[in-house]
């Protein structure tokens, strides 16, 4: 008998039903009450009851579910474990608007007979690669009624069957390649597949609602043979997307607008991007993803530049790259470099390179500098050494006196100021890597070596920066205390703050700290300085960076309270093949 005072987590009813020929069925339902357990869905963003945002509650907080890999079978889950009787659909991220908060799973992947979305497979709890954008959601049948028979599974094989035998098609598409002068018809190699009007109606992109009943489209010849896959998906919503096949679905998905596919195939060339040391290839999916309206593949390209903007910016892809694309990543707070004399420097690079901006554009380039973020050292010798100082006076001048006052005046006061914008990201800190602000943990001397080699012999295009000699016998291996001013600003050059750093490798390596690790490896950063006097004013929002053998940063992670768990494999943001992680801990203190 529960205690006096305690209160209920669930109430469980019995119901009997009596069928209209007497058989009688007992059923057990469980109600929640008071607050919701681990593992919970709720629906959120409709205004009905039987559809909306699917949002799961862990640790406390409810969460969203990301759409990669969201599917029926996931849907089917999510709606009996609501009680509905079934899913209508799988509801693409963002029908129902964005969550905010955790995103809690990410590629589910039920078989459709699990009693909770927590018992399909999926990443991990809170391991995702994607945005409050691409939130799932569900349609489910209306009514908790037992009384229905659901065979929505079997009808993707029933439609593909349809597909395949071609009976009562009657809407043609050409897909064309011409293999020499486009003008000898006899150049032309050409795979017609028949279709049905109605199903094609669906996506406007075939104009099967029209009254023509046929098409062609030009097609490359090594997309043309994957037409009839992409048409059967069209009955089915299923294709098989390998690396090699992965770009044709996702122009044939823009051509037609076949949004979802378009994306999910944009998420494969994620796993490209490392690939190409040039950047040439990042440079033209992200323009590819602009013209064909892919946000989450611009996303993905957008932010593997910004996480490697220091190899992009002295690579042969720099100059390609155009005026938007820069100021998109000028725009980021994820912009991993040493400082941010580095971005100013690496801005005036690419205008002496491309030779083709306008005055215009290169003011709003050096607008998306954060000035105040730039040392008060090296600001006093930028009107000294910038190379476009000249061209833009005014704007310098305007941007150094906010640099200037930055350093000098308290927050408290700036904000106070009649030119303040509240939300202004040039008192906003990006991930500096340069020192003193951040360690980096398990490189060997060798790659200390040849990183801090590189850096000096590119001293000769940044003349602001001056890296100091390294002591080579003493690379951090596992453990390090570190200090850092309290802030970027000068008014904080003499207030320190001490770190200690730690990366747990093995549960003993936990347990000879003290602390106890939920996964391995992990990080732990915590503040070391007692009686820290600038809480209500300064926080600091820390970062770790994977890097994959010191060539490329593949996953970044934020701490959550002084831990950050290490994920591996597959569910990490890009893939490192060797798995043979460079660890580097950032330090970004941020005004409250």
């Amino acid at each position: 008998m529960q205690k006096h005072g305690a209160m209920l987590s669930a109430l469980w009813i019995l119901l009997l039903h009596v069928s209209p020929l007497g058989s009688m069925k007992l059923s057990l339902f469980k109600i929640p009450m008071g607050s919701p357990e681990v593992g919970d869905i709720r629906l959120a963003g409709a205004k009905t009851h039987s559809q909306g945002r699917v949002e799961v509650y862990l640790h406390g907080e409810w969460g969203t579910v990301c759409h990669n890999g969201w599917d029926l079978p996931d849907a089917q889950v999510a709606c009996r474990q609501l009680h509905f009787k079934g899913a209508v659909s799988a509801v693409a991220g963002g029908t129902f608007g964005e969550g905010s908060g955790q995103i809690w799973l990410d590629r589910t992947k039920c078989v459709g007979t699990e009693n909770s979305l927590s018992n399909c497979s999926y990443n991990g709890w809170g391991i995702r690669d994607c945005t409050h954008k691409q939130d799932a959601g569900v349609i489910c049948v209306a009514g908790t009624s037992d009384n229905y028979v659901d065979h929505t599974l079997d009808l993707s094989e029933d439609l593909g069957q349809l597909f395949d035998s071609e009976e009562g098609c009657d809407f043609l598409i050409h897909g064309q390649t011409y293999t020499g002068l486009e003008r000898y018809v006899g150049d032309m190699v050409n795979t017609t597949v028949c279709a049905h009007r109605m199903i094609l109606s669906r996506f406007p992109g075939f104009n099967a609602s029209t009254d023509v009943d046929q098409i062609s489209i030009n097609l490359t010849q090594m997309c043309r043979p994957h037409l009839p896959s992409l048409i059967r998906y069209v009955y089915t919503r299923r294709l098989e997307v390998t690396m090699t096949t992965a770009e044709c679905f996702h122009q044939l998905a823009s051509r037609f607008g076949m949004r979802r596919l378009m994306e999910d195939a944009g998420r494969l060339f994620t796993k490209l991007l490392p690939e190409d040391h040039s950047f040439l290839t990042q440079v033209s999916f992200y323009e590819n993803s602009v013209g064909a309206g892919d946000r989450v593949l611009q996303e993905n390209c957008l932010q593997y530049m910004a996480w490697n903007f220091q190899k992009l910016s002295t690579s042969k892809a720099w100059s390609s790259v155009s005026a938007e694309l820069l100021q998109a990543l000028l725009s980021r707070s994820d912009l991993v470099v040493p400082g941010e004399t580095f971005v100013l420097a690496a801005l005036e690079d690419w205008v002496s390179q491309v030779n083709r901006t306008t005055s215009v554009e290169q003011q709003a380039l050096l607008a998306r500098v954060r000035f105040p973020m730039i040392p008060a050292k090296e600001l006093f010798e930028v009107r000294f050494t910038s190379a476009l100082y000249s061209a833009h006076q005014t704007l310098y001048q305007e941007k150094l006196l906010k640099g200037f006052e930055a350093h000098s005046l308290p927050f408290g006061t700036l904000k106070n100021s009649s030119t303040f914008q509240r939300n202004d990201q040039d008192y906003q800190a990006r991930i500096y890597t340069g020192p003193p602000w951040s360690v980096t943990f398990n490189q060997s001397v060798e790659t200390v070596r040849r990183q801090i080699n590189n850096q000096y012999n590119r001293q000769g295009r940044y003349p602001q920066y001056n890296y100091p000699q390294y002591d080579y016998t003493q690379v951090p291996r596992t453990s390090q205390t570190q200090s850092t001013p309290v802030h970027i600003s000068a008014l904080f050059a003499d207030k320190m703050v001490d770190w200690q750093l730690n990366l747990f490798k093995k549960q003993s390596d936990c347990s000879n700290r003290g602390v106890r690790c939920d996964s391995l490896p992990a990080a732990r950063m915590s503040m070391s300085t007692s009686n820290f006097q600038y809480q209500g004013s300064i926080r600091y929002s820390n970062r770790l960076l994977l890097s994959c053998q010191g060539r490329f940063i593949f996953h970044i992670m934020d701490f959550k309270g002084t831990f950050a768990y290490v994920p591996t494999g597959e569910n990490v943001t890009y893939p490192c093949a060797d798995e043979e992680y460079i660890y580097t801990f950032v330090v970004r203190p941020e005004y409250i």
